[in-house]
Order: structure tokens, then C-alpha cells, then sequence
């Protein structure tokens, strides 16, 4: 088949993707369906807007109060999956993880193993012919060392629905990661990789040494690496997920011409391109 554009072409390559929120990877349509399916349940939903521009990469964080509250039952959260995962196969994506956190919402009665319930049912039911999919559970910054364990625990309980590794996550200017270490420890203890969201903004740099102290499988973003915590990464040989998009819309990065991919690619280093 002759290609026409350069445009087609990379849709139709074919794609791994390693770096996909569920409620992170939410389209415009999918979000407009969602709140038109629940509009009249929360009539707040019918007035907000998704901002065209972003000022710092705290906007995109506090972005995550409306979309909760989009997929804040099962049913929402079944729809918000099957279609995250048949936009990505439309984009040529044949290898997905996707990640999640397990939530619970006691007025809908959902609960995090309802959640997961779910989730991996959709996973299993609705994943698009000629794609395969995997879960990785997230343990959110802002959780108790008590929730993180909960995480491993149904990480353990659903590992063989298709649940791969564990990945730490959520708003990047909140938490302390050696409140939650030990949940990690444990973890990969039990044999689950680990993916981590590393140095996106300058605050995480002083917590580096812990969070490589755990030893990760791979690192989200790495946005910005000191020379102790580049030494690390490079002798280890641990590959980044780059995140260009969400690095640019965020904030993070000025622009993609200024990206950290370049010093990757310099430095022959192992990393993926992420979309989200």
C-alpha cells in the first residue's frame, strides 16, 4: 500500500506505549461523553471547561477534580478504558500499559477492588483486535504508607489479570517518598518491576537517591538529572519513558527543541516515546 503522507505513516507504524494514564489519556470526545452521560447527576459537570493552555505543571494536577469525578463509578470507569484503548489502536498502538490508581467512591459503591475489578475486566473483554494490554498499579505521592501497601496488595491479588508492575505517580509537588519506600520495597520483593515517576520538577531532585535506592525498571519523565543521579542511571543502564507532549503542554520542558530526548540520544542511552 502506497502511503500519501508522512502524517499516515506514522499512524499506521506500529507502536508500543508505556506510559498511559487511564484518566490521564482521556480525549476531548470521551470526556465530553462522560459528562453528558452524568451531567444531570452533577449539573457542575455541564459548566466546565478544559483550558486551552496550561501555566504550570500544578494546572494539569488540579485538572484531575473534574475528571475524577467523570469516571467516579464503574461503568464510567469501563467506558473511559475501552475507549482510551480503541484511540490508542486507532493511533497504531499495538503494545499498551496502561496505569491506574485503584480509587474507591463509597457514594456509588465502588470500592479500589471494584475498581481493579473493572478495569482488568474491560482490559480482558474490550481490548481491540491485534492489541495486546497490561495494567500497572499505581501508588499515588499523597497515600499513607497504610493505602501504598493496599496498592501491593491488589497488585498481588490481581497479578494474574494482567497486572505487570507498580508505579509511583500523582502531583509531583505533594508527598515524601520515604513515607511510601517501604510499600516499594516490598514490592519488588515480591517480583513486580517497578516504574517511577522521577525529577520532573526541582523539588524531587533532594529524594532522587531514595527513589533509585529501590531499584526501578524504568523512569517516567527524568526531566531533570543532577550529575549524582545521571551516573546512576546511566551505569545502570535504566531506561526513561519521555513523556515530549506532556512535558511541553505541563510546563516541564520549554519546548521540543530544548527536550532532554536530545541529551539521551547524544548519550546513547535506552529510553521509549511516550505519548502521554
Amino acid at each position: 500500500m502506497l502511503l500519501t503522507s508522512l502524517h499516515e505513516f506514522c499512524i499506521q507504524l506500529p507502536k508500543v506505549e508505556l506510559h498511559a494514564h487511564i484518566n490521564g489519556s482521556l480525549s476531548p470526545s470521551t470526556m465530553h461523553q462522560l459528562r453528558t452521560r452524568k451531567q444531570d447527576m452533577n449539573p457542575d459537570l455541564a459548566s466546565f471547561k478544559v483550558p486551552e493552555s496550561l501555566d504550570h505543571i500544578k494546572d494539569f494536577f488540579d485538572l484531575f477534580k473534574f475528571i475524577y469525578q467523570l469516571t467516579d463509578d464503574e461503568d464510567s470507569v469501563a467506558f473511559a478504558t475501552e475507549q482510551v484503548m480503541a484511540e490508542f489502536a486507532k493511533d497504531g498502538v499495538r503494545y499498551l500499559e496502561l496505569r491506574t490508581t485503584p480509587r474507591a467512591n463509597p457514594a456509588k459503591g465502588m470500592t479500589k477492588t471494584s475498581y481493579l475489578q473493572t478495569v482488568t475486566a474491560t482490559l480482558k473483554e474490550r481490548c481491540p483486535q491485534g492489541m495486546t494490554v497490561n495494567l500497572i498499579i499505581s501508588i499515588d505521592r499523597r497515600n499513607t504508607l497504610e493505602e501504598a501497601q493496599q496498592v501491593v496488595d491488589l497488585a498481588v491479588a490481581f497479578r494474574d489479570k494482567g497486572v505487570v508492575a507498580i508505579d509511583l505517580c500523582g502531583d509531583c509537588t505533594k508527598g515524601d517518598f520515604d513515607t511510601l519506600k517501604p510499600a516499594f520495597e516490598r514490592a519488588r520483593q515480591l517480583g513486580f518491576p517497578l516504574t517511577l515517576h522521577f525529577n520532573e520538577v526541582p523539588e524531587n531532585i533532594p529524594e532522587a537517591p531514595s527513589l533509585l535506592s529501590v531499584y526501578p525498571s524504568r523512569l517516567g519523565h527524568a526531566t531533570l538529572l543532577d550529575d549524582s543521579s545521571r551516573s546512576i542511571i546511566y551505569d545502570r543502564r535504566i531506561p526513561v519513558e519521555v513523556c515530549m507532549t506532556s512535558n511541553v503542554i505541563s510546563k516541564t520542558v520549554p519546548s521540543y527543541e530544548e527536550h532532554h530526548l536530545k541529551t539521551l540520544l547524544l548519550e546513547d542511552h535506552p529510553f521509549v516515546i511516550c505519548v502521554r
